[in-house]
């Protein structure tokens, strides 16, 4: 193991890094436009509540070897204490590698299989399509130290009956700074559902650093699931890009319930006309946890749909933030665009920052935003006390109602149910620290 902190591996010449001689070029081009740019500080708006400092100043792995015996063996059970079926397509990433022996995908019909360095060499022959840096700084240290990574085409028209997992486990190892890259291409007509799960085999001091691209074809149905469970200590970064073409449709459900400093950017372009997009998600904080969910909706062409809906419950010393932001461009006619963010505080020491933002440049236009801060209802928790629930049952009875209103436009009964129950789990914990 080699540890470094962030700023010392911003320096680090082009032979450390990682990946093939034909990748070089552009993760050191990224890592030259990070440094140029600067890792993002609260000074920024966009980052005015979250700090980097503590993943800035820590020593950690940003080259982490392949996973070992051991690694494979602690993500194996990590697997089945998560409930993942043997018998259900996956992708297992240990430590930010790839482990094809963990994995079920093999060749299921409709989708393709290929390399990280395949993927880079093809995107940067057609240039335009780059994550700006400035934007998204930390997908650029993402492309300069992404060790294993994926990239999945589902053909046209295909109909994938199970759902593709997406799993990705800390083993437990020290300081690892793991930076998948999963790209997705779906193709014209096809439908698919993805869970990715993020767990961890052990609470450690690592840090995920995870970035999920998906390229959406004319007339194409997704259904993407993400279900965050770190331990405690671990620090936990995304960022979701999706591109939406002509009469497709995304429906995002994203779900935070652990790590230590999350920040995840979920950034999405209806970029055809008929595109539709519905975004919905659920972020739990307790006692030392940050959690930052940063999203933007570009509505780039006209007669686009975007439907958005967060809730946060937040406990004792937890800390939340939600910032939305759609944008309507100009010319982009007859939008519809809806935006909410609902938060439920547990205790007088829990804290939530919520900004819905909208941007119209566009006449012929229904947009709608809105946010609410508050705490449980005292009356309903009179109507149930007086029908003989003690207070303790009422109390979760309204949290676990107001969260899972979420949970009731996953269309997948069998996510739906497990993402319910580790929910419910979660809640129960933050209200006994609450109290």
């Amino acid at each position: 193991m080699t540890v470094t902190t962030l700023k010392q591996a911003l320096a680090a010449p082009r032979a450390a890094l990682p990946g093939s001689a034909a990748s070089k070029d552009v993760r050191a081009g990224a890592l030259a436009e990070l440094g140029a740019t600067g890792l993002p500080t609260p000074r920024r708006e966009d980052w005015r509540y979250t700090d980097l400092k503590p993943l800035v100043d820590a020593e950690l792995d940003f080259a982490p070897r392949s996973p070992d015996r051991a690694a494979l063996d602690a993500a194996a059970r990590a697997l089945v204490e998560h409930g993942v079926p043997t018998d259900a397509p996956r992708l297992v990433f240990v430590d930010g590698h790839l482990a094809p022996e963990l994995g079920t995908l093999g060749s299921t019909s409709g989708i393709e299989v290929r390399d990280l360095d395949t993927y880079w060499l093809e995107r940067e022959a057609a240039r335009g399509a780059r994550l700006s840096t400035a934007a998204h700084p930390l997908a650029a240290l993402n492309t300069a130290y992404a060790q294993s990574g994926v990239w999945l085409r589902v053909a046209d028209g295909a109909r994938i009956d199970a759902a593709l997992r997406l799993v990705l486990v800390a083993s437990g190892a020290p300081k690892v700074v793991a930076q998948p890259r999963i790209v997705v291409e779906i193709g014209r007509g096809a439908e698919v559902t993805i869970f990715q799960q993020i767990v961890d085999a052990a609470d450690t001091d690592g840090w995920l650093n995870v970035v999920t691209e998906l390229a959406l074809g004319e007339e194409s149905r997704l259904a993407l699931y993400r279900l965050e469970e770190h331990g405690l200590r671990h620090a936990h970064t995304s960022l979701l890009a999706v591109d939406v073409a002509a009469r497709a449709s995304a429906s995002l459900g994203l779900f935070d319930l652990g790590g230590r400093l999350v920040r995840n950017d979920v950034d999405v372009k209806l970029r055809e006309p008929g595109a539709a997009l519905d975004l919905y998600g659920l972020l739990l904080a307790g006692e030392g946890q940050h959690v930052d969910d940063h999203t933007r909706i570009d509505h780039i062409a006209p007669d686009t749909r975007s439907n958005e809906a967060f809730r946060g419950v937040i406990g004792k010393h937890g800390r939340g933030v939600f910032n939305g932001k759609v944008i309507v461009h100009r010319g982009a006619r007859g939008i519809d665009a809806r935006q909410t963010s609902d938060n439920l505080l547990l205790s007088d020491q829990a804290e939530i920052d919520t900004k819905p933002e909208l941007e119209i440049y566009s006449d012929d236009v229904k947009c709608s935003h809105g946010s609410t801060v508050g705490e449980l209802d005292a009356e309903q928790l009179f109507y149930l006390r007086a029908r003989g629930v003690d207070e303790e049952h009422a109390r979760e009875i309204l949290t676990t109602a107001f969260a899972t209103t979420v949970l009731e436009r996953i269309a997948a009964p069998d996510i739906r149910a497990s993402i319910a129950d580790r929910v419910t789990a979660r809640l129960r914990t933050l209200a006994e620290v609450s109290r």
